[in-house]
């Protein structure tokens, strides 16, 4: 039977034994009962413990090996959007630089162009021919030519045949 206790708790009674003794014994019972139970948790604790330092190694060397590839992967994959961001960009220089090329060409072709126009009207102020006038009056000349070596030629026929001098002293 349980009896209350002035501090609250109650205790029970065995046999005929005296109330202090009835009390110690429980109270030793349950020390006990704490003991083996946090015995037995800390074990578990234990147990838990070398279980998890175990996993985490074995895990740990697959994690290991699974995170160098993964960073592998990583780093080729970031080469090839690099070697494909080069490409665009070489590219994009290249088509840039055609333009500024063309653009730079068209611009000394007008400057030649200004430039042939103005030293044209110069020669035109000064009289000078012009290549095409130039290269007629060639014709013209080798035409000449051409009709005065005909005509001495002819000339030559008409006078005869021409005696060499034979004066002697």
């Amino acid at each position: 039977m349980a009896s209350a206790q002035p501090n609250g708790h109650r205790s029970r009674r065995r046999g005929g034994s005296a109330p202090d003794d009835d009390s110690t014994e429980g109270f030793q019972a349950q020390a006990e009962q704490w003991s083996r139970r946090l015995g037995t948790s800390a074990q578990n604790i234990w147990w838990a413990g070398l279980g998890a330092l175990q996993r985490a190694q074995a895990e740990g060397s697959r994690l290991f090996d699974s995170l160098v590839q993964e960073g592998a992967e990583v780093e080729r994959e970031g080469r090839r959007r690099t070697e494909e961001q080069v490409d665009e960009v070489r590219d994009e220089v290249r088509s840039r630089f055609d333009e500024a090329r063309d653009s730079a060409a068209a611009g000394w072709g007008r400057i030649e162009r200004a430039f042939d126009d103005r030293l044209r009207s110069a020669l035109r102020r000064l009289d000078v021919p012009e290549r095409e006038e130039l290269d007629a009056l060639r014709r013209q000349v080798s035409q000449l030519r051409n009709q005065v070596s005909r005509l001495s030629a002819a000339e030559r026929v008409a006078r005869g045949p021409v005696e060499p001098d034979t004066d002697v002293d």
